[in-house]
């Protein structure tokens, strides 16, 4: 009975230390990049095609928010916004896996007594507000701590292992390598940090319950296991960006089977090299082997870059069509944030590129109702026009949410008024943008073109058509009009819409008229005015960002 409660208070002990553990790595990681401030992502957007300086910013990075996973995240959004390419990212790829192995190197030198002042000095200084670096800093130190008094408790719970018969015998079934690989793989994809399953490693090992023959494979496995997150990332990602996982699985799965083929060698090799008082002797010897080894795969792999990329595209080929189907910003860049007028320019390219966006849509807006529905996408050939149309109302909901948040970073960076102005201007445009895209949304929800058992008369068609050519019109003007926030450009457009109230109640009187008259009018009527109205909405939502940018200029000029 006293056993089982031992057990029990030991288990809890270890869970309530890995716990901590976590959150305390969760606080480092978090400090860290809130320090930073977006410099990582600036850090990876400014690589050029040198796999050397790849390497060395993906150490740089990774060391710098102590999370592989993070910096993977990071590498696939910027290749899925088309910020780096495929290429550019296979040496960030080998500089993670460099850099993860530095907080094992940091366990290895037991600092548990450290967890506790650490975490003290890190809280008192996260209450220094004023000082927002200093703060965040403070958040940081604080996480290190209990980082540091995790280890220190999973450390007490685990001791009691090395004398426990059950304990040994697990771990005679663990002298296969290869089922060694898959438990570690298995154990760091369920916590989903590789960092904090090495840390169990070594604590164990710093107890005398591991060995470096179980340690080590353990160890390639979750080499192998955090590839989850990067797995999850890459979910509904382009391409390229599906392929950044693809390298990062890959250099682990070779990584792991080479060294698997020469582990007696390479343990000798690690013990020769390592201190071996010990447990200490053990712990250092397995942040030594989980660095050594990361560091000789990356560095064997770095000349052999291109080839190896090469393989990968023709295992995962481009798309020709999907990078134009899947959401992705064009120009917003986050090395421009320093500079906001930059970043402002960059901003306008984007709603731009969002206003042509919409453009597409009006044009294709009335095909499934007036062309019977069976027509292909202009430019998509493989999606049917409605199908175009969800696609691109999907790219606007999405590029307004990323325009409204670089926007709004660029106004906590400005310092002039009429750049606050402005960029809260752009914001006002891309909500505008994307309200309309939400009209074609309705629309097609209203009236599945599949499902219409009449089309429009021909004169209903002749009247839509041309009420549709005026929308576009306006739409189209509007391009120049954002790309250079020009009043004149903009009142332009506001004298070319002034025609489309007169042309919207002569239609819809011609329309009445009609119904008294032709049986399939009436049958027609709701497509016909929901129709109407939907170019209406386009019309009204193109003045309004007319008259935005108009007002923008004369409060500019106040």
């Amino acid at each position: 009975m006293m056993e089982s409660q031992s057990v029990l208070s030991n288990f809890l002990l270890f869970a309530g230390g890995l716990a901590v553990f976590l959150l305390g790595m969760k606080s480092l990681s978090a400090g860290l990049r809130k320090a930073s401030s977006g410099r990582v992502a600036h850090l990876l957007s400014t690589i050029t095609g040198n796999p050397v300086s790849a390497l060395l910013s993906g150490v740089a990075a990774t060391v710098a928010v102590q999370s592989s996973s993070m910096v993977m995240l990071t590498l696939i959004g910027l290749v899925q916004s088309q910020i780096l390419t495929f290429s550019q990212s296979l040496g960030v790829v080998l500089g993670a896996e460099i850099g993860t192995t530095m907080m094992a190197q940091l366990i290895a030198f037991s600092p548990g007594e450290f967890g506790l002042p650490l975490f003290a000095l890190g809280f008192f200084l996260s209450l220094i507000r004023r000082q927002r670096v200093l703060s965040l800093f403070g958040e940081a130190i604080s996480g290190l701590g209990l980082l540091f008094f995790g280890l220190k408790l999973m450390g007490m719970a685990v001791e009691p292992l090395q004398s426990s018969p059950q304990f040994l015998s697990i771990l005679t079934t663990l002298d296969n390598p290869l089922l060694c690989v898959l438990a570690g793989a298995v154990m760091t994809a369920i916590i989903q940090s590789s960092g904090a399953f090495i840390a169990i490693l070594i604590t164990m090992a710093q107890q005398g319950v591991l060995t470096l023959e179980v340690a080590v494979p353990l160890m390639f496995g979750a080499n192998i296991g955090t590839c989850i997150t990067a797995a999850i990332g890459s979910a509904g990602s382009v391409r390229p960006a599906r392929r950044v996982f693809l390298a990062q699985l890959m250099f682990n799965v070779t990584y792991v089977i080479v060294f698997l083929i020469f582990l007696p060698p390479w343990l000798d090799l690690i013990r020769a090299i390592s201190p071996s008082d010990a447990a200490g002797g053990l712990a250092r010897q397995i942040a030594n082997a989980h660095t050594f080894s990361n560091l000789f795969m990356a560095l064997l792999f770095l000349p052999f870059l291109p080839q190896f990329g090469r393989m990968l595209v023709k295992l995962l080929p481009d798309d020709p069509d999907e990078m134009g189907r899947i959401p992705a910003v064009w120009h917003l860049r986050t090395s421009a944030l320093a500079t906001p007028e930059v970043a402002v320019g960059l901003a306008r390219l984007e709603i731009s590129r969002m206003n042509k966006i919409l453009g597409r849509m009006a044009s294709a807006l009335p095909v499934p109702f007036i062309g019977g529905g069976n027509g292909r996408d202009l430019i998509y050939k493989r999606l049917g026009v409605s199908e175009g149309l969800m696609m691109r109302e999907e790219k606007l909901d999405f590029l307004e949410q990323k325009v409204t948040a670089y926007l709004i970073r660029v106004m906590q960076e400005a310092v002039g008024e009429p750049l606050i102005r402005e960029a809260a201007a752009l914001m006002a445009l891309a909500k505008e943008i994307e309200s309309a895209g939400d009209v074609v949304e309705t629309l097609l929800a209203d009236f599945p073109s599949g499902k219409l058992n009449v089309g429009l008369t021909a004169e209903g068609k002749a009247e839509i058509e041309r009420l549709h050519e005026q929308v576009c019109r306006e739409i189209a003007a509007m391009n120049l009009a954002i790309e250079e926030m020009s009043p004149r450009r903009a009142s332009a457009v506001i004298e070319e819409g002034k025609a489309f109230d007169r042309i919207f109640f002569d239609l819809g009187f011609s329309h009445m008229r009609r119904i008294k008259s032709r049986s399939e009018s009436e049958r027609t009527h709701d497509l016909h005015m929901e129709l109407l109205r939907a170019l209406d909405v386009l019309h009204h939502q193109a003045m309004s960002m007319a008259r935005t940018i108009v007002g923008m200029t004369a409060d500019r000029n106040a």
